[in-house]
């Protein structure tokens, strides 16, 4: 009887898997549709194309199993799935005289394309799935159920506040020229220098974070750099001068600096034994060819 529980049960997780290939197909070749036949920009064509390769490789790849290959795949789901949720395919002609929150809503509510956020959510469900599956799985087999399910929690922890980024980094630097227009216009309101520059600069954080995050991959520096980041946010957006609540008119410092926290345990804690730098930073060839303090600093 044992066996053929864990029999059904491999089955069951084999099938997920392919499951979760063929949706992620579906999207990819949606997504592509919409390049090819949509009057995209140049620049969201160039990014989104990128992601929707990225798409079908972590597709691939997470038929091993991996946990990595599992959060490497929800990376590249999340991306596509906002890029083509929120695509405005026809812009209104000039924003000019819009206040700083109706920009906002320019650039992070749609309409995108119908039905293309629901394929999302539904690829996101078969990859959480599949965690909690592996997850179980690891438990049942490990020799301290508690050890594997705390490792599992950190790790999923990780990841969630790695894909928390994308809706930002989409909108910053994938998104196209009217996105990044918007939001130089936004940060410009908020009286920040070369606004165009920190839109890059933001965005360009917010992958390295998600990236980073996501992945495990050093991961105690981009925590840090995260978590700086959000509190630096909070600053020069003149939250901290609104007050604490987040539901206060214009937002009060409450929800960045609790995410802030959240980032920074991982630049103390690290990646933990389910990150690329568990894998990588103890490998043979970096304990030959790092020293000693960096391997430390870098390993989970």
């Amino acid at each position: 009887m044992p066996f053929v529980n864990v029999k059904l049960f491999d089955d069951l997780f084999i099938w997920l898997r392919r499951a979760t290939l063929a949706v992620a197909v579906i999207m990819a070749g949606w997504a592509a549709s919409v390049l090819l036949g949509k009057p995209v920009t140049a620049w969201f064509a160039a990014s989104a194309a990128i992601w929707i390769a990225l798409l079908l490789i972590t597709a691939v790849w997470q038929l091993r199993g991996s946990y990595t290959a599992i959060a490497a795949l929800a990376l590249a789901a999340a991306v596509v799935a906002r890029l083509f949720g929120v695509l405005r395919l026809n812009p209104p002609a000039s924003i000019a005289g819009l206040n700083p929150q109706d920009l906002d809503l320019l650039v992070a509510t749609g309409p995108g394309i119908p039905g293309f956020e629901l394929l999302g959510w539904l690829l996101g469900a078969l990859v959480f799935v599949q965690f909690i599956l592996r997850a179980t799985s690891d438990a049942a087999a490990a020799d301290s159920r508690d050890v594997s399910l705390n490792a599992a929690a950190l790790l999923f922890i990780r990841v969630y506040v790695g894909l928390m980024f994308v809706p930002h980094f989409g909108s910053h630097i994938l998104g196209g020229p009217f996105q990044f227009n918007i939001y130089t216009l936004y940060f410009a309101s908020l009286g920040m220098p070369l606004p165009a520059m920190q839109v890059a600069l933001a965005g360009s954080i917010e992958l390295i974070a998600a990236v980073g995050l996501t992945l495990g991959l050093f991961t105690r520096p981009v925590a840090l750099l995260g978590s700086v980041y959000l509190l630096m946010s909070m600053y020069l957006g003149g939250h901290f001068q609104i007050g604490y609540v987040w539901a206060l008119p214009e937002g009060g410092y409450e929800f960045g600096v609790f995410w802030a926290a959240i980032v920074g345990v991982f630049a103390v804690l690290g990646g933990g034994r389910n990150s690329v730098d568990a894998q990588l930073w103890e490998s043979e060839p970096a304990r030959r060819l790092l020293p000693g303090v960096v391997r430390n600093v870098l390993a989970s």
